[in-house]
């Protein structure tokens, strides 16, 4: 297995990036069929990722049938199917004689050979028709939190980019997408480059999840708060938030980068400590020796969770459902 490179403030979410790597690996032979691959912890050490963020990789390579998992006995990369140049000289009636001869051999009833070959072909066919969507927001926090969510949405896929990166060329949406989501407030932003792309887009609402709410609803007012953050958006929106729950608590800040004695040491005076969701993956040693401590001295851990709208949510259903018929009968 070659290096894997993560970068932590890509718009890609770290599983996506460890198991992209690992299946061009397999694809480029460096990954032979047969091998096991590491174990989720091993990989995490390797990697520098969480064993969480590890096993979400191996499942998504297994899905794409990459890799096989077998219980208690690891991920082992699958044998490579057949290349389209093996069938070459073969006719159309030729290979289809020589599927129905070896399904024949099985003994199964014809009528469930045909039944069976149905459900397939209709399978292949909605997996090429699956819509795909550009995710975009400003937040990388909120981008990777959110993802998930939106990518269960029926007959969809997405790909994530942070609207900074948009903006600067660093990086540019792929041609791939069908239409782009983008939160609400940063519709103005983006907009322009939107219609310079000739994309659809579509607008979503994000709120605070009611498990931060009432966790940040119980703070005492005199009682001085800990923000930890690793974007002054992140730090935006906290302070935003416990403004309109009527928070006047002082409020003691520091960044990732700049991580002084002095938020550790409130911490350890039991302090509340606001930090994003997904710190665990994306902190560096010290950030997480910091909020050891802060549990130790048992502070309220309270993560700034976002979800997106009941009402926008069901909205981008709607939108993916409408435009997923459109693509099935040649629409667009």
């Amino acid at each position: 297995m070659e290096k894997i490179e993560i970068d932590k403030n890509s718009g890609t979410p770290l599983y996506l990036q460890l198991a992209r790597q690992l299946e061009q690996q397999a694809a480029d032979g460096i990954l032979v069929p047969g091998e096991r691959l590491l174990s989720e912890v091993r990989m995490a050490e390797v990697s520098g990722l969480s064993v969480g963020t590890v096993k979400k990789a191996y499942t998504w390579l297994q899905d794409r049938g990459v890799v096989q998992k077998i219980r208690g006995g690891g991920a082992y990369v699958q044998k490579k199917q057949p290349e389209n140049g093996q069938s070459r000289g073969k006719s159309p009636s030729d290979i289809v004689e020589e599927m129905f001869s070896k399904v024949s051999s099985s003994g199964l009833p014809m009528n469930r050979v045909f039944l069976l070959a149905q459900q397939e072909l209709v399978s292949h066919f909605q997996e090429k028709q699956k819509i795909c969507a550009a995710l975009v927001e400003c937040n990388i926090e909120i981008l990777h939190s959110i993802a998930p969510v939106v990518e269960s949405i029926p007959n969809l896929t997405v790909e994530t980019y942070v609207l900074e990166e948009l903006l600067s060329g660093s990086r540019v949406i792929s041609s791939r997408c069908d239409l782009a989501f983008i939160s609400q407030s940063h519709y103005q932003e983006f907009i322009g480059y939107a219609d310079a792309l000739g994309i659809p887009t579509e607008t979503f609402a994000l709120v605070e999840s009611r498990e931060t709410i009432a966790r940040l609803a119980t703070i005492p007012e005199d009682q001085p708060i800990c923000i930890l953050y690793r974007s002054a958006t992140f730090l935006k929106n906290a302070r935003r938030t416990l403004q309109h729950l009527g928070k006047t608590n002082e409020q003691i800040c520091a960044s990732e980068e700049e991580m002084s004695e002095a938020i550790d040491n409130c911490c350890r005076q039991g302090m509340p400590l606001i930090i994003s969701p997904d710190y665990i993956e994306y902190a560096s040693a010290w950030t997480l020796q910091v909020v050891a401590r802060a549990r130790k001295s048992r502070s309220r851990i309270i993560p700034m969770e976002y979800e997106i709208d009941q009402g926008s949510w069901m909205h981008m259903v709607e939108v993916v459902g409408k435009m997923d018929r459109q693509k099935g009968n040649g629409e667009i």
